[in-house]
């Protein structure tokens, strides 16, 4: 780790953005996730371990995403918009 990336990760302030996609076999998802580094890597690695398939998307994909259920969740450290498409 840099320099860089050692200081963001010291602030408990820092807050990262990002969209991801993630599927298992009963849904699909698309989340808009804010959150600290730690927070989106423990979320993130949560998810693989369960199972999921996760990959980082963009702005346009979850803006576009049809969905049967939206939901916000507002955590300590972590905030995310969830929109849901059950197969």
């Amino acid at each position: 780790m840099d320099q860089t990336q050692e200081r963001i990760m010291a602030d408990e302030h820092h807050v990262q953005h990002m969209f991801l996609l993630v599927e298992n076999s009963d849904m699909v998802c698309m989340l808009n996730i804010a959150g600290h580094p730690y927070r989106l890597r423990e979320l993130i690695f949560k998810m693989v371990e369960n199972g999921c398939r996760v990959k980082q998307t963009t702005a346009e994909s979850f803006n576009t995403f049809s969905y049967d259920k939206e939901t916000v969740e507002v955590y300590d450290y972590l905030t995310s918009i969830i929109k849901a498409k059950f197969a």
